[in-house]
């Protein structure tokens, strides 16, 4: 059995038996395929490559005609002669090249990052759009956030060494864009056409909101944290093993505002927990109040509540006879909390995004 776990995509893109299975022409490939892709093989990411190469190279027979197919041919030696000169190129990497130019010229740009087809003129921080390519990359080489605006409209302020990429035609079919780095989006609500934003091992799906991605390369970890709106947050890893699956059901982490994950890649696990430094999510443009003369305590939380947009778990029978005066006006969140935890001689912690009071009762 040939060492398939050392294999690249090239590697995939010619052998016999990896394009029976990816076709469905042969039954026993397909049962060995499908048992080995089901393993979690240090190479697997290479082959999903390759077969989304060759899914993308099974063209629809209509509509082909032969001027068609000798200009698009023409494009594909055109581009192989780019190549860098003075390399000697392997056959079969000329093979990897012209299939993924040809799954360039018809539409699936994206693949462009995964190939690193890049022009190094793509390193300033302003667009560089290479139609034929396909592909839009933004890069913040300056010191300072840098704002790019999408064409839908959605903004993304990016950090200094940071850098976003996406299909040319992004917001027609498709949002999705390909982040390294650190980044804060503004995306403009568009149910028909969910945002997608790909951080190394993890896939973030937003509708509509406001909401931070940090994927550093010297970071093993990535976190979103959520500012307005909801997301959903799911393992790269898992949204793969599942998209071949007739009823695929992939799991995510939801996040309201004020919420975050951190993703773990090597346990391959997600945290959720409240940000670092919480705020308040204005529904007007009035000023929230934090002066309390006696008021009940659930009153109180349920400000809070309104205010962060969280949850406060508690015993309401315990606590309904608990009342608070004091001025909680300018401090934090977590002095908040601090100050009313001491008022009942209690405490709190913050659990799976959400915070839990611990606290016996006021008396009579």
């Amino acid at each position: 059995m040939p060492g398939y776990q050392t294999y690249q995509a090239e590697d995939f893109l010619t052998d016999d038996s990896f394009i029976a299975w990816v076709y469905r022409s042969d039954e026993t490939a397909v049962a060995f395929w499908s048992d080995w892709m089901a393993l979690a093989h240090p190479n697997r990411a290479e082959a999903l490559l390759a077969k989304d190469i060759l899914e993308a190279l099974k063209l629809p027979d209509e509509g082909l005609t032969e001027t068609t197919l000798d200009h698009e041919t023409g494009q594909i030696m055109h581009r192989i002669r780019q190549a860098p000169a003075g390399r000697q190129m392997p056959v079969f990497r000329w093979f990897w090249y012209a299939a993924a130019a040809l799954l360039l010229l018809f539409g699936a740009g994206w693949l462009e990052w995964q190939l690193h087809f890049k022009n190094p003129l793509a390193t300033s921080v302003w667009p560089v759009v290479q139609p034929r390519e396909g592909m839009v990359e933004q890069v913040n080489r300056t010191g300072k956030p840098v704002q790019v605006r999408l064409p839908d409209g959605s903004t993304v302020r990016l950090q200094p060494n940071s850098r976003i990429q996406h299909v040319a035609g992004f917001g027609q079919s498709v949002r999705a864009v390909i982040l390294t780095g650190e980044a804060f989006f503004e995306v403009v609500p568009n149910p028909k056409v969910p945002f997608l934003v790909y951080a190394r091992d993890v896939v973030t799906r937003v509708v509509g909101t406001s909401f931070t991605v940090k994927a550093n390369d010297e970071n093993p970890q990535v976190t979103v944290a959520v500012r307005t709106g909801r997301v959903t947050v799911y393992s790269r890893k898992e949204l793969e093993q599942q998209r071949n699956v007739e009823k695929p059901e992939v799991t995510g982490v939801v996040l309201t505002p004020n919420q975050q994950v951190v993703f773990n890649a090597k346990e391959a696990v997600f945290r959720k927990e409240l940000v670092e430094k919480p705020v308040q999510i204005s529904q007007n443009a009035q000023p929230v109040s934090f002066d309390f003369e006696d008021k009940p305590i659930s009153d109180v939380f349920r400000r809070i509540e309104d205010t962060y947009q969280i949850d406060i778990v508690y015993n309401e029978s315990l606590l309904q006879k608990c009342t608070l005066t004091a001025s909680l006006t300018g401090l934090s969140l977590y002095e908040q909390l601090r100050l009313i935890s001491k008022s009942l001689e209690g405490s709190y912690e913050v659990t799976d995004g959400k915070i839990l009071i611990l606290a016996t009762g006021c008396g009579e």
